[in-house]
């Protein structure tokens, strides 16, 4: 296999915790914080918590899928190759919800942002530059962006722990609750309510993705089988217990720990100037805007890696999708499409929760899949069935199953309509490409086995002609 159709690897662990730190941003909690808080009745922590929950159980099966397949494509590889084509192509495509529009996401609040602070220039524009840059730091390849990523993540996390220390002192001085413990803080039996909650956690589900983000690299990572499955259980949890604590602080830094925000996808300002005054503000907006940036540049690099492999499976056009460029061994083709598709930020400027929603769509009904297909792969398939291979194959994905499926039913209702609709055009456009779902894509039908951690065995597909 030539360099032009191979991946450098290049990456270790280190890269990879900064790579998935990039893609959930540890100031993202920041962004989230006015949405959340109201929504959730001032119990933020808790939604955090229910969140990560339920995540541990898909990064589990994350890991467990990356030893059996350490190829690029994420949760559409893992079900393709473990389920059925046609599903792992569905898993890919409504995945590409969350990515595609993570980017989005990064870019608006960065464009938002700057022209709040330089209102000569508008939000287009600074769109428009972050994600020319965004491009080019792709195209150089993940160890270029990666060193970045390294030193402006390590920034974002001194800039949370230099909060709490602030918060810490604005409380102990009479500010905020008055304490520093506030049970209130976690769970409000005056504001509680199952569903709000649930749907403030679907929401903070997008803060979790950095995980799933990390597997697209499996072919740039040395010892993928190993390195890989350690970054992913490191970055869920951590980051959960991360994400859980700041926002126990900045509950408690409001008097009652729960106040309405005059614009909640902005409530951060409205906090900061309390604690730290105009300073703390500028301060988060250096690190924020930084943590925007590098969130898309990670969003692009790991969306860019599923399309490329779905091209080279055949399932989008392989001479476009599933190519990659000889000079820098990156795909090319698809960090720019991506990059151009993710300028249509200016077109959310009014929606920042709706396209929220619209990526928990997207990522939810991908984890729900990726457990599935431990199932099938592992018990169904293999037949591992003994001892604990019932807890570690069966159960346990069955409980992340029954959470994420409780965190999708939570989802806003016009989000599941939109991400709906995106689905049945993804089946529209596979039962063309297909001949009416009577065959495979040539690439997929020429694999003759599926490589496993501990052996191989044939892929069958029953109901797809494989001539």
């Amino acid at each position: 296999m030539s360099q032009a159709t191979q991946f450098v690897r290049s990456l270790k662990l280190r890269h990879l915790l900064a790579f998935g730190l990039a893609y959930l941003a540890p100031t993202a909690i920041f962004n989230f914080y006015g949405i959340a808080t109201e929504l959730s009745g001032g119990m933020m922590a808790l939604a955090y918590l229910v969140t990560l929950v339920v995540m541990f159980f898909t990064a589990y099966s994350y890991a467990q899928m990356v030893k059996a397949f350490p190829v690029a494509g994420s949760a559409y590889t893992y079900v393709q190759k473990s389920v059925h084509p046609y599903l792992g192509f569905a898993t890919g495509w409504v995945f590409l919800l969350d990515y595609m529009l993570l980017p989005m996401i990064c870019y608006l609040l960065f464009g938002i942002y700057m022209e709040e602070y330089v209102p000569a220039i508008p939000t287009a524009i600074w769109v428009v530059l972050a994600a020319a840059f965004g491009a080019v730091m792709n195209i150089l390849g993940a160890k270029i962006s990666g060193r970045l990523n390294i030193a402006v993540v390590s920034a974002q996390i001194i800039f949370a722990v230099v909060l709490i220390g602030l918060i810490v002192n604005y409380v102990l001085q009479g500010g905020g609750a008055g304490g520093l413990f506030v049970p209130e803080a976690l769970y409000n039996a005056a504001t509680f309510n199952f569903g709000n909650v649930m749907w403030a956690a679907s929401i903070l589900a997008v803060s979790f993705l950095g995980f799933d983000a990390v597997s697209t690299l499996a072919e740039e990572t040395h010892e993928p089988t190993v390195t890989i499955p350690r970054a992913i259980l490191i970055m869920c949890v951590g980051a959960g217990l991360g994400f859980a604590t700041i926002a126990y602080f900045l509950q408690i830094a409001w008097p009652n720990g729960y106040a309405e925000f005059e614009d909640p996808d902005t409530g951060i300002f409205e906090l900061l100037p309390r604690i730290g005054g105009e300073a703390l503000n500028i301060t988060f907006f250096v690190a924020d805007q930084a943590a925007s940036i590098l969130c898309a540049i990670a969003a692009v690099a790991a969306v860019s890696r599923v399309l490329y492999g779905m091209g080279r499976d055949g399932l989008l056009p392989k001479r476009f999708f599933g190519k990659l460029s000889p000079r820098f061994g990156t795909p090319v083709n698809n960090i720019v499409l991506v990059s151009v598709a993710a300028m249509g930020a200016v077109f959310f400027t009014d929606n920042l929760l709706g396209a929220t929603s619209l990526t928990s769509f997207g990522a939810i009904t991908g984890f729900i899949m990726v457990n599935i297909a431990v199932i099938n792969h592992y018990f169904v398939r293999l037949r591992r069935r003994s001892g604990t291979d019932v807890i570690r194959y069966l159960v346990l994905p069955l409980i992340g199953v029954a959470t994420n499926v409780a965190l999708w039913v939570s989802i806003d209702s016009s989000a599941k309509m939109l991400g709906i609709t995106w689905l049945i055009i993804g089946v529209i456009y596979l039962g063309f490409t297909t001949k009416g779902f009577r065959r495979l894509p040539a690439q997929i039908r020429s694999e003759d086995e599926v490589g496993d951690d501990e052996g191989t065995r044939s892929l069958e597909v029953p109901s797809a002609d494989r001539s």
